[in-house]
Formats: structure tokens, C-alpha cells, sequence
């Protein structure tokens, strides 16, 4: 189930004016406030279009950049304790804090869900190596190295 329209870069809402007995949108994540309504849904999805439509062509007629919804950044305030938390988590992994918050915020979202998982066992192996080489394949050498990652 959808419940936002999307058309030429932009999104619209979807909702009931229970009021008013009407169909209501408005676009989303833009500074400025463009709404449309309508009586069915097929309505709707035109007004939302019709919207959309005329907003870009009105800013072209004043000569201003039409704004853009999810430009692809945004400012997070989370308090100095948890960015101190996070910046020491990303760069015990290595990670850029952009980089940490990014796959943060995939696994959070379905996003997430398409990703390759990579994870990795910590264990202590105990073997000998001259018993490992008889029970391996001959000319095949079989290492083993205390607290080794195993990875799958």
C-alpha cells in the first residue's frame, strides 16, 4: 500500500479532510507550500500533477530555482553525548561518521534489506598443525592462526 504520489522528482501526500468531505495533499519536503484537493482519488493523483505542474512553471515566470525534495542531505540534532558515542563507534569500525550514519540509516529502512550482510566470528582455534596437514587434502597447507576471522 502507497499513500504519496510522485511526479517529476517530487512527492505528494495522500489524506482524508474529513471536514470538508474532500480529498487533500499537499507536496512534501519542500520549503514552500503548494496543496491541492479533489473528490476521488483519480482526482487527486491529477491535482497532485496539475500541482506539481504549475509550481515549476510558476517559478520559472519569477526566475527563482524551484526547491527539491530529499536533496540527499539533512542536519541530525542528537545531543553531544551520542555524536561523541557514534564518532568513537564509526571510527572503531573504520568508518567515516557519514559513512556510519548512512549504513545506520539503511538498516533501518528497506533499504536495508537489499544489502549484502557480512559478518565476522572471533575464535580461538587450538589444532596441531602437522595433525591438520595428514587430515587435509595432500599438497594442500592448512594454516591456523590464534583468534582468526572467519568470515561468510
Amino acid at each position: 500500500m502507497k499513500n504519496v504520489f510522485e511526479y517529476k522528482g517530487y512527492l505528494g501526500s495522500a489524506e482524508i479532510d474529513t471536514e470538508g468531505m474532500a480529498l487533500v495533499g499537499k507536496l512534501l519536503f519542500i520549503r514552500d507550500v503548494v496543496a491541492y484537493s479533489a473528490d476521488s482519488l483519480q482526482g487527486l493523483d491529477a491535482a497532485f500533477r496539475e500541482a506539481v505542474d504549475d509550481y515549476l512553471g510558476t517559478c520559472e515566470q519569477l526566475g527563482e530555482e524551484p526547491d527539491t525534495p530529499c536533496k540527499g542531505t539533512f542536519n541530525v540534532r542528537i545531543g553531544p553525548e551520542l555524536h561523541r558515542q557514534v564518532a568513537l563507534v564509526a571510527r572503531a569500525k573504520g568508518l567515516g561518521l557519514n559513512e556510519f550514519v548512512v549504513h545506520a540509516l539503511a538498516s533501518a529502512t528497506d533499504a536495508g534489506l537489499n544489502r549484502t550482510i557480512e559478518h565476522v566470528h572471533r575464535v580461538e582455534v587450538v589444532a596441531d598443525v602437522t595433525t591438520a596437514r595428514r587430515i587435509g587434502t595432500p599438497g594442500q597447507v592448512t594454516k591456523w592462526e590464534n583468534l582468526g576471522d572467519t568470515r561468510h
